[in-house]
């Protein structure tokens, strides 16, 4: 299978990518590095970069740095604004466009947080962004064609090995998460990886 994984220089994206490569054909997509380059909060460069990459089976949207975090009272529009782009719009860029050139009976993962859920005083503009990529995840997965499933992992904060532990988690971990989410049958679900953590809601 081809794999193409946006955010692949990441920390999670690295270990997907070791996870994976063995059995499927890794394509790596990064802002200044991997196969591709995309900027994905820039449509045209989200069509570009499937147009290059072509037929594939799997999309999966780990990209980090994609919000801000600052005191409540320290948040600005542009501080909201940065982080709807990056952690909800751009990956719903992915999905849409992806649809085009990925295979039948194929999956989209996408990537949003445990703070929807465990918030803390400097998360304000992440959590309610996490929350709206689940949502989007469980409304669209019923509208799509072609058998093609899309899921969302929700990681907790990544440590280093040998400090895992509730609400912490490897990235190793995470990506045992997101190859569940490819090999597997489950569409609309969201996948949390909170480090043991009490899973809240659906």
């Amino acid at each position: 299978m081809k794999v193409v994984i946006v955010g692949a220089s990441g920390k999670i994206g690295r270990e997907i990518d070791r996870a994976l490569s063995s059995d499927n054909e890794i394509v790596r997509v990064g802002a200044t590095s991997g196969d591709y380059q995309c900027d994905f909060t820039r449509d045209e460069s989200v069509v570009e970069m499937f147009k290059a990459v072509g037929a594939y089976d799997h999309l999966v949207a780990v990209v980090g740095a994609d919000s801000q975090f600052k005191k409540f009272d320290e948040l600005d529009d542009d501080d909201y604004r940065y982080g709807f782009e990056r952690k909800f719009l751009g990956q719903v860029r992915l999905a849409t466009h992806g649809q085009a050139t990925i295979a039948d009976n194929g999956s989209i993962t996408l990537t949003s947080g445990f703070l929807k859920d465990y918030p803390n005083p400097f998360s304000i503009a992440t959590g309610p962004l996490n929350a709206a990529v689940d949502t989007y995840v469980k409304n669209i997965a019923p509208l799509m064609t072609r058998g093609i499933r899309i899921n969302v992992v929700s990681p907790a904060p990544v440590v280093d090995p040998g400090r895992e532990g509730e609400g912490r988690v490897t990235a190793a971990r995470c990506a045992e998460y997101y190859a569940d989410a490819i090999n597997g049958d489950m569409s609309g679900k969201v996948l949390k990886a909170w480090g043991g953590l009490p899973a809240i809601g659906d």
